[in-house]
């Protein structure tokens, strides 16, 4: 159903180029546009351009996005790399100039550090993306206490001075800063689709809740499989969304309605799980796309721990790297990652033991506490 917000369509997503629906939308009219644009690396519907004819779509592109975000608004733009015969071109160099060409101003550069991806042999493997968030103006919306993350000493005083005695620090927790850990939507992610390349549901859900309110229009002109949609829609906020791919467009739908298909398909687990979860119905009846095993059952089960794991795994995997690595340096004894090949026992999940899932169980993932 097509709903009109002030006059202006939302909450749908377009199947269509996105610069011919952008042309469509009047001045001023959406408060936030996050995306993640074709990198130009030759995948699926992208053509492998000249870098300048990629460019100049993109700026084509911004162009409109400066002109139908409102004064208080913003825009988040990840942007990859392109290469080209070895040489490697970090394409944020690139989009400043064109961002501020288009009057939006800088406000971050934020570095997802999302941990795996391809191995190199010839260079340093590339594990974090890289998002600009620009403003139309200084009188744009930020709102920290909705984003703040826990303290790592949340009960430090000042020990001297007018204020000793009492906290030295936010009781609410603290800014995240502009490296985010999430993982990347791959393998046991469980909102995995058949797209490629997907934000992390938490990831957008930080760059909503800090820069709109409710009702607020969040506009994503390249959807992909819906990840912007579903999380603006979660957090009572309208969407609009264009696609130019009809598989990802038919997804993003799938995933907005929350239904299974006629064969008894879910776009993706998380979706299955939140069905259950409502209607109270057997997971068993369901399956998904990416499905691994006959039943639903069988992966759910096996492999799906909360975020906030996940999150503790990388950090933890982080500091061993870093340790092994000084100690090699150093010539002192490596130390050993129980976990490594496999071997030891998995810790278990923050305040919970592993264990299977129950059927019709739903994990819930807690953003920030």
């Amino acid at each position: 159903m097509k709903i009109k917000h002030d006059n202006i369509p939302v909450d749908q997503i377009i199947l269509e180029d996105s610069l011919e629906i952008l042309h469509k939308l009047p001045d001023d009219c959406v408060d936030l546009i996050v995306s993640s644009p074709p990198y130009n690396l030759g995948k699926e519907y992208e053509s492998k351009q000249a870098l300048d004819i990629y460019l100049q779509e993109q700026t084509a592109v911004l162009s409109e996005c400066s002109r139908i975000l409102k004064n208080s608004g913003s825009l988040f733009w990840q942007v990859g790399a392109f290469a080209d015969k070895g040489m490697l071109i970090p394409l944020d160099i690139r989009f400043f100039p064109i961002l501020e060409s288009c009057g939006l101003i800088p406000r971050n550069r934020i570095i997802w550090a999302r941990q795996h991806g391809l191995h190199a042999k010839k260079k340093f493997s590339c594990r974090h993306e890289t998002i600009l968030w620009f403003t139309k103006s200084d009188s744009y919306k930020f709102n920290l206490d909705a984003i703040r993350v826990p303290q790592k000493y949340q009960n430090k005083k000042h020990f001297r001075g007018n204020r000793k005695g009492e906290l030295s620090c936010n009781p609410d927790g603290k800014n995240p800063g502009d490296i985010w850990m999430f993982r990347n939507v791959k393998h046991n992610h469980e909102e995995q689709t058949v797209h490629p390349c997907q934000f992390p549901e938490d990831l957008i859900a930080r760059i909503i809740l800090a820069t709109t309110e409710k009702n607020d229009i969040v506009l994503d002109p390249y959807m992909g499989t819906g990840t912007v949609a579903v999380v603006a829609r979660d957090y009572e906020r309208h969407f609009i969304g264009t696609e130019i791919e009809p598989k990802y467009h038919q997804v993003a739908l799938r995933r907005l309605s929350g239904k299974p298909d006629e064969n008894g398909y879910f776009p993706n687990l998380k979706t299955l799980r939140d069905y259950v979860e409502k209607t109270g119905q057997s997971i068993e009846k369901f399956k998904f796309d990416l499905q691994i095993g006959n039943k639903a059952s069988e992966r759910s089960k096996a492999k799906i721990y909360p975020e906030e794991y996940h999150l503790q795994e990388m950090e933890e995997r982080l500091l061993y790297e870093e340790a092994a690595f000084s100690a090699s340096l150093r010539g002192e004894e490596i130390p050993v990652d129980p976990k490594l090949n496999g071997n030891g026992k998995k810790t278990s999940p923050p305040n919970q033991i592993a264990k299977p899932i129950e059927q019709g169980e739903q994990i819930q993932l807690r953003l920030w506490s």
